[in-house]
Parts: C-alpha cells; structure tokens; sequence
C-alpha cells in the first residue's frame, strides 16, 4: 500500500467530519437559531422543554441542553475533522497506519452502537463512511495483488 493512499483514506475520513459539521451547524441554525417555526406542534414540544428546568440556577432547561448538544456535535466534528487532516498531511506514515487502524475499528463499533441504540441515520452515516475511509487507509493494499 501506497504512502499516498495510506494519507487520501484519512484525509477522505477527515472530509467527511468536516463535510458533516457543516451539515450539523447548517441543521442546529435552522432548527435551534432561527426563529421560523410555523408548526404549533413543534412549538408545543420546545415550549415543553423550556418548561423543564435542570439547574435552576444557572437557568438551564432541557432545551438549552438539547441545543448544547446539537451545536457540540457540530463542534466535535469540526476538531476531529481539522486534527485528522493536519495529520494525514504531517504524521509520518508509520504512525499513520495504527492510527488510522484504531480509527476505523472505533467508528465501526460506534456506527454498530449508534444504529442499535440510537438509530439517526445522519450520524450512523457519518462514522459509517468515516470507518470506511479510515479502513480503507489502513487496510486497503494489504492483499496480495496478481501481477
């Protein structure tokens, strides 16, 4: 396996962190920012959650802490992205390999996870093609090739 394929599989893992982040802070603007919200049932639900108060002296609801989250995953993605592109371009390939081996067995076994426990079809999508990027890195020339 070529140093080069070794580099494009982590940089392709790390395009697709930083493709789906901007997905994800596109999605939170529209659905948490943006005040245009028509639908009274959805209106209904966030009222409900601003209505639940988890620590009542800091003022944060259980929506607050839905947005949290929604903009940290938006975040994450964007560092995990950044750092695995800085070192596709700058690691040395030897230590490339076991990182990019311990990164596809990480995001299968998260994909397994997310889809069994928590089945949202964009972030099971994400560490999927992560994992495929991330394997084919690693793995991709490790057959015997005819000649």
């Amino acid at each position: 396996m070529s140093e080069l394929q070794l580099r494009r599989g982590i940089r392709f893992s790390a395009g697709i962190f930083l493709i789906a982040a901007g997905m994800q802070a596109m999605a939170h603007y529209q659905f948490y920012v943006a005040d245009t919200l028509t639908d009274e049932r959805r209106r209904a639900v966030i009222e409900a959650m601003k209505s639940y108060v988890l620590v009542p002296r800091l003022g944060t609801t259980m929506w607050t802490l839905h947005c949290m989250f929604s903009l940290s995953f938006a975040v994450l993605l964007i560092l995990a992205g950044t750092a695995y592109w800085w070192m596709a371009k700058d690691m040395p390939a030897q230590k490339l390999r076991p990182l990019a081996t311990a990164s596809a067995w990480l995001c299968f076994a998260a994909t397994l996870l997310m889809a069994g426990a928590y089945p949202v079809l964009h972030t099971v999508l994400i560490l999927l093609l992560a994992g495929l990027g991330f394997s084919w890195s690693a793995w991709g020339g490790r057959v015997a090739r005819d000649p």
